[in-house]
């Protein structure tokens, strides 16, 4: 009544299937700890010269002042971009009666 017999003629129940999951298991924790290692081995970064530091420097200094000057024409023109949608304003004075 054995499913499946070895070459010695002893009976496996499921042995084919525990080893293969074994193996699977040990392969994927000697992987993991390789693609970690990988990862960290990147190298320096590149130094940047003094003319790239230059340019990035005002390129911020550029977007900074855009920044504010938008910040200055937002606060002095605020509009409702729902006012087309909305109802003109009525006489709220009819709102405390029941309903």
């Amino acid at each position: 009544m054995c499913g499946v017999e070895n070459r010695t003629g002893a009976c496996i129940e499921n042995g084919v299937g525990t080893v293969r999951r074994l193996a699977i298991a040990v392969v994927m924790i000697v992987l993991l700890p390789v693609f970690a290692y990988a990862e960290e081995r990147q190298g320096p970064p590149t130094a940047r010269t003094e003319s790239e530091k230059k340019r990035d420097a005002a390129v911020d200094k550029d977007y900074q002042d855009a920044i504010k000057r938008m910040k200055v024409h937002e606060q002095s023109n605020k509009t409702d971009p729902w006012q087309t949608v909305r109802p003109p304003a009525a006489d709220n004075s009819n709102n405390n009666t029941k309903r």
